[in-house]
């Protein structure tokens, strides 16, 4: 049975952390002031503001900041800076064992899938792929994003229908319906949890990638070693994101655009799948609760989650 935190309600506080790269001031500062208004504390771990080279301080400093958030009573919820790249450097920093006797509503995505998805499989509680303090709610946010995010760590309803945002076209790959917990992140993040023993199962699951600004031939590789080395050929059916560029940019390598590979991949799988769902790097996000029961419908291109990601 998977656990989940606590919801975010009006007067929590929330701990922000930077787990790899650094995040810019001034979108920190539009961040504390676009929750502070709605009605929460923020408490801004000084880690964020340090840098060394591309990350934000070192791996210890940024793993430190994690372990002490997870591990303060006064915190209910922790919400990533921003992504970037390092979040694997601190793998061998985290306090697993402190962060799964407390469970707390852990939100990012891109970098942050790492952590998203050793949580779950070594805390086996519910983490959030969403957007970040420093990024999306550090400029004018998109309402309807601000909506599903607050609606998903609100625990607002016990089942969620997602509407898909005007301007998505969502393709059919293969058609049919899938149930089963919801599981994923950036693709290129996966494949580098491989051999860690942190990477969860794939069998049986929903599973939902995206990731952006990659050549068509890296996406190949990705998925190449994610079907040959686990379980993710065993996935009871797959839901792609977006993909930021497609096309690609050197002059060796062309012949397919990405699109052209995933559909190479999954058109003869007979699972259902749908593509260009918006997670990830693209305009809007949908915040998903990885671990809760999910219903792919691939024909009417529709999720269902059948539960909430936190207590109600």
């Amino acid at each position: 049975m998977i656990a989940k935190p606590q919801r975010l309600k009006e007067g929590s506080t929330i701990a922000v952390v930077a787990p790899a790269g650094p995040p810019e001031s001034q979108r920190l500062k539009r961040g504390k002031s676009l929750f502070e208004k709605k009605g929460y504390k923020i408490k801004i771990y000084p880690q964020t503001r340090r840098k060394l080279g591309y990350l934000a301080g070192d791996d210890k400093s940024r793993a430190h900041a994690i372990n002490e958030a997870f591990g303060d009573d006064n915190v209910d919820a922790i919400i990533c800076a921003r992504g970037g790249y390092g979040a694997v450097r601190l793998l061998p920093h985290i306090d697993f064992e402190l962060i799964r006797k407390k469970p707390k509503i852990f939100i990012g995505y891109s970098d942050i899938t790492i952590l998203l998805l050793s949580i779950y499989k070594k805390c086996n509680f519910v983490t959030f792929h969403g957007p970040m303090f420093a990024i999306e709610f550090g400029k004018k946010v998109r309402p309807y994003m601000e909506n599903m995010f607050f609606n998903m760590v609100g625990g607002i309803k016990r089942e969620t229908r997602i509407n898909i945002p005007a301007g998505y076209k969502i393709n059919v790959i293969s058609g049919g319906v899938a149930k089963g917990r919801i599981v994923g992140g950036n693709l290129c993040l996966m494949t580098k949890l491989i051999g860690t023993g942190l990477l969860p199962l794939f069998k049986d699951r929903i599973v939902f990638f995206e990731d952006t600004e990659e050549e068509p031939y890296r996406i190949d590789g990705y998925l190449s070693q994610l079907f040959q080395t686990t379980d993710f050929g065993k996935a009871a059916g797959y839901i792609i994101g977006e993909f930021t560029r497609t096309e690609p940019k050197f002059g060796g390598t062309k012949g397919w655009n990405v699109k052209q590979v995933i559909i190479d991949y999954f058109k003869g799988i007979k699972k259902p799948t749908i593509y260009g769902f918006p997670c990830g790097h693209g305009k809007e996000k949908i915040t998903i609760p990885i671990g809760v029961r999910a219903v792919l419908d691939a024909d009417r291109k529709e999720l269902i989650f059948k539960e909430p990601g936190v207590k109600r």
